[in-house]
């Protein structure tokens, strides 16, 4: 059985989004050219509706849809057609909120495992990789700009130190930890941000990490987080140091234990 809910989006057309839709698939965002399809235990499936290859488009599915366990995005004949492009590359994901805040969800297909679900020229549903959630809880945003994870960073986990007003970056491994064990490792170097990223197959998605200054902890800031003694990914781009200023770190260490 099947329902279609209305979708209650919100439309944030970002300059690099339409730039890859123009010289892609151009503009395609009619009611039914890009659907995702949320797939319950039950078997039912609830259809959203109205995204668009302009920009980014975070849609929210209706209480009534359950307990979502597979996900799957489709196209219109006629899209597909018009713009080969869009079924290869055009992707979608998901989000769970919890506690005011929004955490990727990990989505499997065979084989491959991603943040990121999309076509692919392959029909099947893409897995719930943590089991089944509610759909009150989710909200499933698509972009032209998201693309799927290399297969060969499916497992790393690395830290990124950057220092701009020096022009001076550093990439540290912690893939050996697999994000169970802790692990220190040295930096050297004046910094200003540093982001972590875990790669969709790391097992330890909340993994944090801490900076250290002359045996201080470093305090980081990013959106709403302020002042924050560990550091972690979530999608969401680079940390600042608190203060504002580039500061000399010694080293990060990353645990299971922080939080």
């Amino acid at each position: 059985m099947y329902f279609t809910s209305a979708v209650l989006s919100t439309a944030i057309l970002l300059i690099a989004g339409r730039a890859v839709a123009g010289s892609a698939y151009h503009h395609v965002d009619t009611t039914d050219d890009i659907a995702v399809e949320l797939t319950n235990t039950a078997g039912q499936v609830s259809t959203l509706r109205g995204f668009s290859t302009g920009g980014s488009v975070v849609a929210k599915p209706n209480a009534y849809a359950g307990a979502i366990s597979q996900v799957r995005v489709s196209f219109s004949d006629s899209a597909k057609q018009a713009y080969p492009q869009l079924e290869p590359d055009f992707r979608c994901a998901l989000h769970r909120i919890s506690n005011g805040s929004s955490k990727r969800v990990v989505v499997t297909r065979g084989s491959t495992t991603d943040f990121n679900f999309g076509h692919g020229g392959n029909p099947n549903a893409w897995n719930l990789k943590g089991g089944p959630l509610q759909a009150t809880d989710l909200t499933v945003t698509c972009d032209p700009v998201l693309r799927k994870t290399d297969p060969g960073r499916t497992n790393e986990i690395r830290v990124l130190l950057s220092n701009d007003a020096q022009e001076s970056s550093r990439q540290l491994d912690f893939s050996a930890s697999k994000g169970l064990v802790n692990l220190s490792v040295p930096t050297g170097g004046e910094f200003l941000q540093v982001e972590l990223i875990v790669g969709p197959g790391v097992e330890n998605q909340s993994l944090r990490c801490q900076a250290v200054s002359n045996g201080q902890v470093v305090r980081l800031n990013r959106g709403a987080n302020l002042n924050k003694e560990t550091f972690g990914d979530g999608g969401n781009g680079a940390w600042t140091i608190a203060s504002g200023m580039a500061t000399s770190i010694d080293k990060i260490t990353c645990s299971p234990n922080f939080v």
